[in-house]
Protein backbone atom coordinates (compact mmCIF):
# COMPACT_ATOMS: atom_id res chain seq x y z
CA UNK A 1 0.00 0.00 0.00
CA UNK A 2 1.21 3.66 -1.17
CA UNK A 3 1.45 6.38 1.14
CA UNK A 4 0.64 9.62 0.56
CA UNK A 5 3.91 11.99 -0.44
CA UNK A 6 2.75 15.66 -1.59
CA UNK A 7 -0.07 15.81 -3.47
CA UNK A 8 -3.57 14.14 -2.54
CA UNK A 9 -4.79 14.57 -5.82
CA UNK A 10 -1.74 12.95 -7.96
CA UNK A 11 -3.73 9.81 -9.10
CA UNK A 12 -5.43 12.59 -11.72
CA UNK A 13 -2.85 12.90 -14.13
CA UNK A 14 -1.94 9.42 -13.77
CA UNK A 15 -5.34 8.26 -14.67
CA UNK A 16 -5.46 10.87 -17.14
CA UNK A 17 -2.09 9.54 -18.91
CA UNK A 18 -3.70 6.16 -18.79
CA UNK A 19 -6.60 7.31 -20.73
CA UNK A 20 -4.63 9.21 -23.27
CA UNK A 21 -3.71 5.84 -24.47
CA UNK A 22 -7.44 4.57 -25.08
CA UNK A 23 -7.86 4.13 -28.87
CA UNK A 24 -11.26 5.70 -29.55
CA UNK A 25 -11.35 8.45 -27.38
CA UNK A 26 -10.68 11.89 -28.87
CA UNK A 27 -10.37 14.21 -25.56
CA UNK A 28 -10.04 13.58 -22.08
CA UNK A 29 -11.24 15.90 -19.57
CA UNK A 30 -10.07 16.63 -16.31
CA UNK A 31 -12.87 18.18 -13.51
CA UNK A 32 -11.07 21.91 -14.38
CA UNK A 33 -12.16 21.98 -17.67
CA UNK A 34 -16.29 20.78 -17.03
CA UNK A 35 -16.81 24.40 -15.21
CA UNK A 36 -16.55 25.70 -18.89
CA UNK A 37 -17.94 23.43 -21.01
CA UNK A 38 -21.46 23.64 -22.99
CA UNK A 39 -22.75 20.40 -23.51
CA UNK A 40 -22.94 20.85 -27.10
CA UNK A 41 -19.64 21.94 -28.20
CA UNK A 42 -17.82 18.89 -26.45
CA UNK A 43 -15.31 16.76 -28.21
CA UNK A 44 -16.53 13.30 -28.42
CA UNK A 45 -16.21 10.31 -27.22
CA UNK A 46 -14.61 11.67 -24.34
CA UNK A 47 -13.65 10.40 -21.13
CA UNK A 48 -14.46 13.05 -18.27
CA UNK A 49 -11.98 12.48 -15.08
CA UNK A 50 -13.32 13.26 -11.91
CA UNK A 51 -12.65 13.07 -8.19
CA UNK A 52 -15.64 11.51 -6.42
CA UNK A 53 -14.75 11.69 -2.97
CA UNK A 54 -12.96 9.45 -0.08
CA UNK A 55 -13.83 7.49 2.87
CA UNK A 56 -11.31 7.97 5.73
CA UNK A 57 -10.73 4.18 7.87
CA UNK A 58 -8.73 2.67 10.49
CA UNK A 59 -6.76 5.88 12.09
CA UNK A 60 -4.54 4.71 14.39
CA UNK A 61 -2.03 6.57 16.93
CA UNK A 62 -4.79 9.81 17.79
CA UNK A 63 -5.18 10.20 14.03
CA UNK A 64 -1.51 10.64 12.99
CA UNK A 65 -1.72 7.60 11.23
CA UNK A 66 -4.59 6.60 8.83
CA UNK A 67 -5.85 4.91 5.71
CA UNK A 68 -8.09 6.51 3.03
CA UNK A 69 -9.80 4.96 0.20
CA UNK A 70 -10.09 7.56 -2.77
CA UNK A 71 -12.93 7.17 -5.46
CA UNK A 72 -12.11 8.40 -9.31
CA UNK A 73 -15.01 8.64 -11.60
CA UNK A 74 -14.17 7.85 -15.39
CA UNK A 75 -17.47 9.27 -17.17
CA UNK A 76 -17.33 8.10 -20.96
CA UNK A 77 -19.50 11.17 -22.61
CA UNK A 78 -20.57 10.13 -26.29
CA UNK A 79 -22.94 11.91 -28.90
CA UNK A 80 -25.69 9.55 -29.52
CA UNK A 81 -26.06 9.42 -33.08
CA UNK A 82 -22.64 10.38 -34.28
CA UNK A 83 -21.11 7.55 -31.54
CA UNK A 84 -23.42 6.23 -29.93
CA UNK A 85 -22.50 2.50 -31.06
CA UNK A 86 -19.14 2.60 -29.57
CA UNK A 87 -19.92 3.44 -25.97
CA UNK A 88 -19.56 -0.71 -25.34
CA UNK A 89 -16.17 -1.08 -27.06
CA UNK A 90 -15.01 2.29 -25.42
CA UNK A 91 -16.29 1.19 -21.80
CA UNK A 92 -14.63 -2.27 -21.95
CA UNK A 93 -11.52 -0.19 -23.16
CA UNK A 94 -11.64 1.98 -19.89
CA UNK A 95 -12.25 -0.91 -17.89
CA UNK A 96 -9.17 -2.66 -18.92
CA UNK A 97 -7.15 0.58 -19.14
CA UNK A 98 -7.93 1.08 -15.81
CA UNK A 99 -8.48 -1.79 -13.29
CA UNK A 100 -5.45 -2.43 -11.48
CA UNK A 101 -3.71 0.47 -13.67
CA UNK A 102 -0.79 1.19 -10.73
CA UNK A 103 -0.30 5.09 -9.95
CA UNK A 104 1.35 7.43 -7.65
CA UNK A 105 -0.77 6.63 -4.62
CA UNK A 106 -1.37 2.78 -5.90
CA UNK A 107 -3.69 0.41 -7.87
CA UNK A 108 -6.70 1.09 -9.68
CA UNK A 109 -9.83 -0.89 -8.57
CA UNK A 110 -13.25 -0.82 -9.77
CA UNK A 111 -16.53 0.43 -7.33
CA UNK A 112 -19.72 0.83 -7.74
CA UNK A 113 -20.61 3.67 -10.28
CA UNK A 114 -23.30 6.41 -10.82
CA UNK A 115 -25.66 4.95 -13.13
CA UNK A 116 -25.82 6.55 -16.69
CA UNK A 117 -27.61 9.28 -17.87
CA UNK A 118 -28.43 11.00 -21.29
CA UNK A 119 -28.96 14.64 -21.97
CA UNK A 120 -28.62 16.96 -25.12
CA UNK A 121 -28.07 13.56 -27.47
CA UNK A 122 -25.50 12.85 -25.22
CA UNK A 123 -25.01 9.50 -23.17
CA UNK A 124 -22.85 9.68 -19.94
CA UNK A 125 -21.64 6.41 -18.41
CA UNK A 126 -19.87 6.31 -15.66
CA UNK A 127 -17.13 4.05 -13.91
CA UNK A 128 -15.73 4.18 -10.93
CA UNK A 129 -12.71 3.47 -9.26
CA UNK A 130 -11.12 2.99 -5.94
CA UNK A 131 -7.26 3.78 -4.61
CA UNK A 132 -6.60 2.54 -1.26
CA UNK A 133 -3.67 4.71 0.72
CA UNK A 134 -1.82 5.52 4.02
CA UNK A 135 -1.75 8.87 5.35
CA UNK A 136 0.74 9.55 7.92
CA UNK A 137 1.25 12.90 9.98
CA UNK A 138 3.72 14.89 9.91
CA UNK A 139 5.11 14.41 13.54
Amino acid sequence: MQQLADDYLAAEPAIVAALQAVQGLRKVYVSADLADMAENSQVTPAAHVIYFGDRVQDNAQGGALGHADQTWLVILAVHQVRDGNQAGPLISALIKTLCGHHGPLGNLTRANAPKPYFSGGFGYYPLAFNLKFRTKANR
